[in-house]
């Protein structure tokens, strides 16, 4: 018969799995049909050399003959690469025109599509948040007969672009489905079929991504897929139009997870003198260099860090990242980013540890051993427990490297102090650092040191007046 410890052990993992299950509901992307005026549909447009110059187009009721006259007046279609403009029609094929070369009297705010999306694109940001939407039209497309885009992410416009809006009007159309591929999942939004299906008339289809969505544009088939883009910001409502913040909805996976949370709370045994709970970063995120260099306190002998530059990512934090956010600080607790190093290599011979900083540390003023230089990181984060399969990946990590023949060689254990950790998401790659050292060996050369960034959660200690609180 299993006894009360082992029973609470498999209460708190099956709360735990709550969670997990909480944060991964839900889609990175939002998309339907949209009713608008009829006069929304109308475009105009310059013609460079034509006669007239300016042209007017009504999308709404367009013949296949002003769909091409449309087309021919846009330029071929670039994407980025390296922060450069790239030409490839290998790659996309499509027409493009600027926004001094159009203008389209469809007003995503007036219109209600903003209103639409705002709820999905925003979700997680507390209800009275100072942070809104903001929509900034971008660009014109064309997507005519065999036009397509292969996979891709947008180039962001900004450390505050959290995605992008697309509006595909109801020009005659077959193909030209957009697939949205993230963490593994992918999905299609096909705006013909949507717009062919809607009994709304006039109308638009939409779709909004976050920017760290990678998506496609299938070929089109026939006819013209005519589109806007508006890249979305997440502003300030106070240099911003107030278009309204996320309000929490009674049913949905976020009033689970609060509860589930609450609930850990508590239980005396879920982390009894406190601890942290870890989440891999579901979406990417402007995470900055090395930090400046640390100066030298000559009074006391030692390098005094700067401050971290990591705090306001929190403000930055997107779908279920800022969810958790949102959440944790409702229920009183504190969240940070960190960063995770792993101070162990396989021919180390002393155990690693996980270690997590408050910044991406910079070791340039630090010379040594690659397999040495994380020791001077632990002294200046904390070191964290590790869960069995992390420790299983690097305890095989170690094995591959002895060839399988390390049972006889018994690796030290050192005697530090370690905070206690619950990984609810597996920590992701998608936000990776990199902090360079003069190393030395034969000969010198410059090392790196990988961390990746991650959401933790504080806990305080059972006794701690915040969790009776929470709970």
């Amino acid at each position: 018969m299993a006894d009360s410890k082992t029973e609470n052990a498999s209460s708190i993992e099956a709360r735990l799995q709550i969670l997990r299950q909480a944060i991964l509901t839900g889609v990175p992307y939002i998309g339907g049909v949209h009713p608008v005026k009829a006069e929304d549909l109308v475009l105009y447009y310059d013609v460079e050399g034509g006669n007239p110059p300016n042209r007017r187009i009504d999308l709404g009721k367009a013949s296949e003959d002003d769909l091409k006259d449309l087309a021919a007046a846009c330029q071929k279609a670039t994407f980025g690469v390296n922060q450069a403009d790239v030409l490839d029609e290998t790659y996309r094929k499509a027409g493009k025109m600027d926004l001094d070369k159009f203008a389209t009297r469809l007003d995503v705010l007036s219109s209600g599509i903003l209103s639409a999306i705002k709820q999905d694109i925003l979700q997680g940001q507390a209800a009275g948040s100072d942070k809104v939407l903001v929509p900034e039209l971008y660009k014109l497309n064309v997507y005519g007969p065999g036009a397509f885009f292969k996979a891709h992410k947008d180039t962001p416009r900004g450390d505050t672009m959290i995605g992008s809006l697309v509006i595909v009007f109801p020009t005659a159309h077959e193909g030209g489905g957009l697939t949205l591929e993230h963490d593994g999942k992918a999905w299609t939004f096909d705006s013909a079929k949507e717009l062919s299906a809607s009994k709304s008339t006039p109308a638009i289809a939409y779709v909004a991504f976050y920017s760290d969505v990678t998506h496609a544009v299938e070929p089109v088939k026939s006819g013209h897929r005519v589109t806007l883009t508006y890249n979305l910001f997440l502003k300030d409502e106070g240099k911003s139009p107030d278009v309204g913040a996320r309000l929490v909805p009674s049913h949905n996976p976020d009033r689970i997870f609060e509860e589930t949370l609450r609930a850990l709370l508590a239980d005396a045994e879920f982390l009894p003198t406190g601890g942290l709970l870890a989440f891999g970063l579901s979406h990417q995120y402007p995470i900055p260099g090395e930090a400046e260099e640390p100066h030298w306190d000559h009074e006391n002998g030692t390098w005094i860090q700067r401050p971290s530059r990591l705090p306001p990512l929190l403000k930055l934090l997107k779908g279920s990242d800022a969810r958790i956010r949102t959440v944790a600080e409702r229920v009183g607790l504190e969240t940070n980013v960190k960063i995770l190093y792993n101070s162990g290599e396989p021919y180390d011979d002393e155990v690693g540890h996980d270690v997590l900083t408050d910044d991406v540390v910079n070791l340039n003023h630090l010379y040594g051993e690659d397999h040495r230089m994380m020791e001077k990181i632990e002294r200046t984060g904390i070191i964290v427990e590790r869960d069995a399969e992390r420790e299983e990946r690097f305890a095989e990590e170690r094995r591959e490297y002895m060839g399988g023949f390390d049972d006889d060689y018994k690796i030290a254990e050192k005697d530090v102090k370690k905070t206690a950790v619950h990984w609810v998401t597996k920590v992701t790659e998608l936000n990776k650092t990199s902090s360079h050292f003069l190393a030395y060996g034969n000969e010198a050369s410059i090392g790196h040191i990988y961390g990746n960034a991650a959401l933790f959660v504080q806990i305080p200690a059972f006794d701690n007046g915040v969790r009776g609180t929470a709970a």
